[in-house]
Formats: C-alpha cells, sequence, structure tokens
C-alpha cells in the first residue's frame, strides 16, 4: 500500500513538471497546421480533382481527420494517416450510390 501511495505521489510530480516545463516547444497554431495541410502536395492532388474536391469541403468525417491539433499534427508527419484520409476521400467520391454525399 505504501509503494502505491510513492507511485501515485512520483506520477503527479511527474506530470506538473512535465506541463510546466519551461524548455517544452509550443505546439503550432491549428490554423497554421490546417494551412499546412492544405498546401501539401497530396492534399493539392485531391483537391484537383472535382468530386474529391467536393467530399473535402463538405463531408463532416473527413474534417474529423484534422478536427484537432494532435490529429492535424499526425495528418501532416504520418504517411499511413495521410493514405487513409486519401483513400477515404476516394472512395466517398466515387460510390455508385452517392448518398453519402447528400448527408
Amino acid at each position: 500500500m505504501f509503494l502505491i501511495g510513492i507511485l501515485i505521489v512520483v506520477a503527479i510530480f511527474g506530470e506538473i513538471i512535465h506541463r510546466l516545463n519551461p524548455w517544452k516547444k509550443p505546439e503550432p497554431a491549428y490554423d497554421d497546421l490546417v494551412s499546412q495541410i492544405k498546401q501539401s502536395d497530396w492534399y493539392r492532388e485531391l483537391s484537383a480533382d472535382e468530386a474529391c474536391r467536393h467530399v473535402l469541403e463538405n463531408d463532416p468525417n473527413v474534417q474529423a481527420f484534422y478536427s484537432g491539433t494532435y490529429e492535424a499534427q499526425r495528418l501532416l508527419t504520418q504517411e499511413g494517416f495521410q493514405l487513409g484520409l486519401i483513400d477515404y476521400v476516394k472512395k466517398q467520391a466515387y460510390a455508385p450510390s452517392g448518398s453519402s454525399r447528400q448527408r
């Protein structure tokens, strides 16, 4: 029981030090990240296609891919996350029913 109490205290102090770290790089602004995403080659290639651009601009699931700072950074740095968005957009843009566009 005493060991668990010590671990909890150490974890609390570790979190406080982590949050108050003066040498930690500040997070980039969300708007800057979104503009970097929209200037990337793969995004411009997707938006060049009319059907894909419609999905990129109107589908709420696409905006979920970069809904916050963490997701936007992930979309910029992780190729697998980018490929997931590209596949989703192409699937929605060329779906035979077109029902996903009307939502």
